[in-house]
């Protein structure tokens, strides 16, 4: 016969082997990053002088997106954008190092890894006029949806990465500074993982607080349960804020101006 004891004790354990999944989670994402980071380097920082691609850019990361139209809230029609895939190639130029000065040629890779802020990204996806929403809101609202590609390029003047042995043929162009981008991801990663187990001893203790089923025990018993139903969304959560930026998640949607209410249209 399951007593109250046995199933308290079963509960925990449940919520113990979901805490430690979650932190394990946590610290395998840390890793990665500290894996693709020495991969990508030895890392030069520089600038760019010229470059070979579209409106002399060195280097663009793409994504593909599908727009849906979205509900009709507050008198505005909207676009919500999901990613479809994502892409990096350089195009070519010349950046100048900073150690020395020296210019290096860069040559083209199709499928390079280019790195953007997410700043950078955004700008890049934001609807450019009212004109270009009227065009695409009713593709739209078909079943295919409205079909794009956004672009953030690297252009002449910007502060870049070069990762590799061979700064000519790079292993990477990015406009963040990767051991940065690194170390907040593990530590952020890190952190995570520690507070999960934290977190969760924490509201054992008061779960096993004596009297066990007393009122105590019972209030730690709640912060058990919202612990379990919490932990695993912000392990999500978490793991998509340290996606590597090349596969970083952009979405977005396109808003139009407000619709003028009837009173409005008709007076005057």
């Amino acid at each position: 016969m399951l007593t109250r004891e046995i199933m308290g004790w079963i509960a925990l354990a449940i919520l113990w082997v979901n805490t430690l999944l979650v932190a394990a989670a946590a610290l395998k994402d840390l890793g990665a990053i500290a894996r693709k980071t020495r991969a990508l380097g030895p890392f030069r920082r520089g600038r760019v002088v010229r470059g070979k691609g579209r409106s002399g850019a060195l280097a663009g990361h793409r994504v593909e997106q599908v727009g849906r139209a979205g509900a009709e809230g507050g008198g505005r029609e909207e676009i919500v954008f999901h990613d479809k895939s994502y892409g990096g190639e350089i195009y070519g130029g010349a950046v100048a190092l900073e150690d020395g000065g020296r210019e290096v040629t860069v040559a083209p890779a199709i499928d390079g890894q280019v790195w953007l802020s997410a700043e950078e990204q955004a700008a890049a996806a934001a609807c450019p006029s009212e004109e270009r929403f009227a065009e695409a809101y009713p593709h739209a609202r078909k079943a295919r949806g409205y079909s794009r590609t956004v672009e953030a390029q690297i252009r002449e003047g910007a502060t870049v990465w070069l990762g590799g042995e061979e700064p000519s043929a790079p292993r990477l162009l990015s406009t963040l500074d990767p051991q940065a981008w690194a170390r907040s991801r593990m530590l952020r990663c890190a952190a995570f993982a520690l507070a999960t187990v934290v977190v969760c001893a924490a509201c054992t203790a008061v779960a096993l607080w004596p009297p066990v089923f007393g009122t105590v025990s019972k209030i730690g018993a709640l912060l058990c349960l919202g612990f379990f139903l919490g932990v695993q969304p912000l392990g999500v959560t978490v793991r998509e804020s340290v996606r590597s930026p090349e596969v970083r998640a952009l979405r977005g949607r396109w808003q139009s101006g407000p619709v003028p209410s009837p009173d409005r249209a008709t007076a005057g």
